[in-house]
């Protein structure tokens, strides 16, 4: 409790514009093109069900998730793609947050989409 505390009060300062914080706009996190896919859960996959989650991360200036941030702020649904999201969280690699021209440490909502391929879509019926 007592680090996500820490970790609230240090993004709110960076994000209200503390006395520290580099004059300019504020540019999010955006994801990169090069993210490795993250594993569909094979039972899911053989049932044809799709799904999403949306995943609360802290995106450092370096583009990495700060470790111990991911949750699950919006399920699926179904368990498996809500722990296949948060397994792969860690891995994910974005271009950071900016604050003028400055890399900055903020925090991030990022859906992950289950979708099956459209091959597979077509052949239902």
């Amino acid at each position: 409790m007592m680090r996500s505390l820490a970790l609230c009060l240090v993004l709110a300062a960076s994000a209200c514009g503390g006395d520290d914080a580099p004059p300019g706009e504020f540019t999010p996190a955006v994801s990169l093109d090069s993210m490795p896919p993250i594993p569909y859960p094979a039972d899911l996959f053989a049932q044809r069900v799709e799904g999403e989650v949306m995943l609360y991360l802290v995106i450092d200036s370096a583009g990495y998730v700060v470790r111990d941030s991911t949750r699950i702020e919006t399920s699926s649904g179904k368990a498996a793609f809500d722990a296949a999201a948060l397994e792969a969280a860690p891995a994910l690699r974005f271009a950071p947050a900016r604050r003028g021209d400055t890399a900055v440490t903020a925090p991030l909502q990022v859906p992950i989409r289950f979708t099956l391929p459209d091959s597979m879509k077509a052949s239902e019926g």
